[in-house]
């Protein structure tokens, strides 16, 4: 008797570890498709923050020249806008926001791309941005 309640027993266990074993494996591949595509926004948001550090440095080149010749130091607002919105022209995928006042030039930078992996848990794109302000100065 007391062997058959124990066949009963481990018959009712029977696939258990395959059942788990497939649940783990699917809980590791959901943390490599995370870490596999959040690496990829790091490095995304890296080559974008290199963007925008440009087109900010493209902008505060611009200069007032009447002010120059005034004795003080001050942006072309309109002229900055578009040299650091012209800075970005030729990169495929991004979106651009270019502002300028005459003390300082603020660029932000977006691209969306699809996910890899993390699409499997319905995340098909991530958006990632970087921002960057330049400001002239006297040399």
């Amino acid at each position: 008797m007391r062997k058959r309640a124990r066949q009963a027993r481990i018959g009712g266990e029977r696939g258990s570890v395959l059942i788990t074993g497939l649940l783990l494996t699917l809980a590791v591949l959901m943390v490599l498709g995370a870490a596999v595509d959040i690496g990829h926004a790091f490095i995304v948001r890296r080559d974008l923050s290199a963007l925008a550090d440009n087109a900010a440095l493209a902008g505060a080149q611009q200069l007032n020249q009447q002010a120059i010749q005034q004795g003080h130091l001050s942006l072309d607002p309109p002229q900055a806008e578009a040299a650091a919105l012209a800075a970005l022209s030729g990169q495929p995928g991004i979106q651009a926001h270019a502002d300028a006042t005459t003390t300082e030039v603020h660029v932000k930078v977006t691209r969306r791309f699809p996910t890899i992996l993390l699409r499997l848990v319905g995340l098909s794109n991530l958006t990632v941005s970087a921002q960057a302000n330049a400001a002239p100065r006297a040399p």
